[in-house]
């Protein structure tokens, strides 16, 4: 069951003879820059969760929206991380978050780098990069994201021209301003990438002869099968990518640039078949929207390495009249564990329910209830039992 929409449809009616357009996207990017938010604006839905801590997304997730003859296929994919930081961070055995933001990539029509505009690095992540020159034959755009935190804005050019080498497009860069008088998006006609993309950008042919024999053994290796330390020393002279076809400037926080992006995204959508259905907005089931949602909010609470380790199993999903009963049951390792999910008296798991069932609430279009129960060991946790516990055992020690 994947989720679809009828009750909001955006518009279901399509004329026989119109020509159909369709445009799959892949969203990648370093850790923690916005792009499940960003794909949320960019959908209008919230399908992806988000939360303020790192490699929330942990696997590739597509989300789509379709309007009239158009549709958006949006393949939002976890940060470029290392097998370092996967196995040490996130604990996580699944090696999907290291090779699927490739795998959004080499199945794409476009590709979105999401940059966070408040960081101090003025350079494309060597992951990113490597990624760019393995498909450099897939048109690419750069996202400045978070400019909402940007205090001086005159600063982005600044940093667009690192990031894209100066040029957009193969042309030197030039700022439109918007009717508003903010910095709104580079511009550049668009060509196809095929055609006016280079071979070889000047960055490449100013290298010496080990480094191409070094670029060209890696470039044969997909991103995750090289190490972090290859990618990075092989990039450490390069800063950015000489093949962007236009910069967008948004804050997927508030909305501001996101219909621009959206807009021009369906400009270059391609003359063929819808894959999805007029009405779908994601191939994620809804269940595993639940889980992940749930994960995210105790990401906003409890420590990571914490919420990252927890079991998170969506055990009823029924409807009893007209409100959907959701149960979804946490597995901690310890007590102590499941003490710190469950939160001074009941708290932090009252907080996680109650942001899952309002965002459930406004994706599903549906009245419902999240209960959310913890374990350990496969038994309900009693928080009241543990608590009287351990006061008996402080006044133990203290005697």
């Amino acid at each position: 069951m994947h989720l679809s929409f009828l009750k909001f449809s955006r518009s279901t009616i399509r004329l026989k003879h119109e020509v159909q357009k369709c445009l799959k996207v892949a969203v990648i990017g370093p850790p923690n820059v916005g792009k499940s938010l960003l794909t949320n604006k960019l959908v209008k839905a919230g399908v992806a969760a988000v939360s303020s801590q790192m490699d929330t997304t942990q696997k590739n997730q597509t989300a789509i929206l379709t309007e009239g003859s158009s549709q958006l296929v949006f393949v939002d994919s976890p940060g470029t991380v290392g097998i370092k930081h996967a196995r040490e961070i996130v604990r996580s055995p699944d090696s999907r978050i290291l090779s699927d933001p490739e795998h959004a990539v080499e199945q794409a029509d476009h590709i979105l780098v999401v940059h966070d505009a408040t960081i101090c690095t003025d350079y494309i992540l060597h992951r990113v990069l490597h990624m760019l020159h393995r498909y450099r034959q897939i048109p690419s755009s750069l996202v400045l994201n978070k400019i909402d935190q940007v205090k001086q804005r005159s600063d982005l050019l600044s940093l667009t021209r690192v990031l894209c080498n100066g040029v957009v497009d193969g042309k030197p860069i030039i700022v439109k301003k918007h009717s508003g008088g903010q910095l709104a998006k580079l511009c550049g006609k668009i060509h196809k990438a095929s055609h006016e993309m280079s071979l070889h950008s000047p960055e490449e042919k100013e290298q010496n002869e080990q480094w191409q024999e070094k670029y060209k053994e890696l470039l044969q290796r997909p991103t995750h099968k090289c190490s972090w330390g290859e990618t990075k020393q092989l990039f450490a002279n390069i800063k950015g990518w000489s093949n962007f076809q236009d910069v967008f400037f948004v804050s997927a926080l508030t909305g501001e640039g996101i219909d621009m992006l959206r807009d021009h995204l369906y400009k270059i959508g391609l003359q063929k078949e819808h894959i999805f259905k007029q009405e779908m907005l994601t191939t994620k089931k809804p269940m595993m929207i639940c889980q992940d949602s749930i994960r995210a909010e105790f990401l906003n609470r409890i420590p990571p390495y914490i919420a990252y380790a927890l079991k998170i199993n969506v055990t009823e999903w029924d409807m009893e009249g007209e409100v959907l009963q959701i149960v979804a049951e946490v597995e901690c390792k310890k007590d102590r564990i499941a003490r710190i999910v469950v939160g001074e008296h009941g708290l932090t798991i009252m907080a996680v329910a109650k942001e899952v069932n309002e965002s459930l609430q406004n994706l599903l279009a549906q009245q419902l209830f999240v209960r959310i129960l913890v374990k350990v060991e496969g038994k309900l946790f009693d928080s009241l039992r543990y608590n009287a516990r351990r006061n008996i055992t402080k006044k133990s020690v203290a005697i």
